[in-house]
């Protein structure tokens, strides 16, 4: 009988392991397929953090945060980031300065021919700064005063760097200082924010509310509820980054029953290199 117990417990161990065994060759190729989009994956953000770490794109973009933000000093001074040979590209660069130029209130002739010679050194076209420099002397817009929206906000970690940032090894993360955005609205998504809720602001003094009902430009009545869907279009050059702020404005607003839909256009899409090339255009022509 000991020994018919033992036979029984060694055949059913081999029938377990076998089905074990069996179970794991079937899901083999599936196992496989994971591993390669794993390390598909991988490569991609390999590659990604290698370029912003070759162009030191996580220092131009600390310091834009600074510069637009005025809350607090540059640890750098620009000229020796405009200076440096092995800081960014050329537009990288140019699109630091023209963002400083734009925040700054006073800016010397003399500073301005330091950096000017800078950027030459650097290889940047100077004609965007020809059409930027025409555009703050008649523009009438109070710059100053509308950069405290991005004073204070708080922090939050690009999603798809935010694994990476805690879980990346040593080796992959050295040499990236930043990878962290402001949680703030750009200057489009506050002027939605405002009409759509019925804000009193100085935004909302230049639009009318046209009401299909009235014959009459009216004005708003105070006892409607907020809208819950806006078309914005932009007449000119548009980005993605004005989208994704009204996104993420869209997805805070929404609550149990109340779904904000907001559609964004614009007459083209610009990426970074396409608006420095269209400034450059218009410099050009001046």
């Amino acid at each position: 009988m000991g020994i018919d117990g033992e036979n029984d417990i060694a055949l059913s161990l081999v029938s377990d392991n076998t089905a074990k065994i069996t179970s794991a060759v079937n899901s083999l190729p599936q196992l496989l397929e994971k591993k390669r989009l794993i390390d598909m994956h991988t490569s991609l953000a390999t590659a990604i953090l290698n370029c912003i770490k070759s162009r030191k794109l996580d220092t131009f973009f600390e310091l834009e945060e600074k510069v637009m933000s005025k809350a607090q000093a540059l640890e750098k001074p620009l000229l020796d980031i405009l200076c440096d040979p092995d800081a960014g590209t050329p537009d990288d660069k140019m699109r630091l300065f023209i963002i400083f130029c734009i925040c700054s209130a006073h800016l010397s002739e003399s500073d301005l021919k330091k950096y000017e010679n800078a950027l030459t050194e650097a290889g940047c076209d100077l004609s965007p700064i020809t059409y930027i420099k025409r555009w703050k002397s008649y523009s009438k817009m109070a710059i100053g005063s509308n950069l405290n929206q991005y004073e204070g906000a708080g922090t939050k970690t690009v999603s798809m760097f935010s694994k990476l940032v805690s879980q990346g090894s040593n080796f992959v993360m050295e040499g990236v200082k930043n990878l962290v955005v402001k949680r703030h609205n750009l200057p489009v998504t506050k002027i939605v924010d405002n009409l759509m809720d019925f804000k009193n602001s100085q935004e909302m003094e230049e639009y009318h509310y046209l009401d299909p009902k009235q014959v009459k430009l009216t004005d708003i009545p105070r006892n409607r509820p907020p809208f819950q869907e806006a078309i914005v279009f932009i007449v000119g050059g548009g980005n993605y980054i004005e989208y994704q702020n009204l996104v993420d404005y869209a997805k805070a607003k929404t609550t149990a029953g109340n779904t904000k839909r907001i559609t964004y256009g614009s007459t083209t899409l610009n990426n970074a290199n396409q608006f420095l090339k269209q400034l450059s255009l218009l410099g050009q022509e001046m």
